[in-house]
């Protein structure tokens, strides 16, 4: 139920956007989506409007939003709930999953492992994942490194969609099996180019080389970096 209500909350970040697009784009010309300056009262009814219509439609749980303008925040509210299955509501403290952050930690985690010397990020990915394997459109011989992964010059797609939404995912270490019958996009360090699955693989490495939960680790990798801090 927890992968469930984490995809599902991701799928919510994504319909905000879409929503606010919509909107803006959707609305007659001329037509102010504020009853006046400062009242926004009109845009809270017609983006909420949208908001519950697609959580409906797209099984969304639940999902929070701010709007704000300048510095103030004029109006934050939470949809649906926070667990379903406990009839807890969502609002606008409801905490959810750190999503694209998480590319941030997992570099500095793999860059903590570098400083210990237990990675070389310029050194051939098989180094550390022996069964990474690629199909390549390109006859470039360069291997793909934790460097290209991390930058994302690796040259791989953006994402792998067999099961990306699936209400039961399987470990993201298996990635490493499913990249076996997918091709890159690019030869590496040539084209920049966002890669979640490079993210993912370097997710992998960390957790192979520190032999803990990728989690885990993540977990004293902070607590490091707090106490570097100090």
């Amino acid at each position: 139920m927890e992968s469930v209500r984490q995809d599902r909350s991701r799928l919510g970040i994504v319909l905000l956007c879409s929503a606010i697009v919509l909107l803006c784009c959707a609305d007659a010309p001329g037509r102010s989506l504020t009853g006046g300056h400062g009242d926004y009262t009109r845009t809270q009814q017609d983006i909420a409007g949208v908001i519950e219509q697609a959580m409906h439609k797209n099984g969304v749980t639940g999902l929070s939003l701010s709007l704000v303008d300048d510095q103030q925040v004029v109006w934050a509210q939470g949809f649906g709930y926070a667990d379903e299955a406990n009839n807890i509501p969502a609002t606008p403290e409801t905490v959810y999953r750190v999503g694209s952050i998480s590319e941030l930690f997992t570099a500095t985690a793999a860059m903590q492992l570098a400083e210990q010397g237990k990675i070389d990020i310029d050194r051939p990915l098989q180094t550390y994942l022996p069964e990474f394997s690629v199909k390549r459109r390109f006859t470039d011989p360069k291997p793909i490194t934790l460097r290209h992964l991390m930058s994302h010059h690796a040259g791989l797609p953006t994402n792998v969609l067999k099961g990306m939404w699936s209400t039961t995912p399987a470990p993201f270490t298996t990635i490493v099996d499913v990249l076996q019958n997918e091709y890159t996009s690019y030869p590496p360090n040539v084209v920049w180019s966002f890669s979640n699955l490079g993210v993912t693989l370097v997710g992998h490495v960390i957790e192979k080389i520190s032999g803990e939960a990728f989690a885990t680790h993540l977990q004293y990798s902070g607590y490091l970096l707090q106490k570097k801090a100090k």
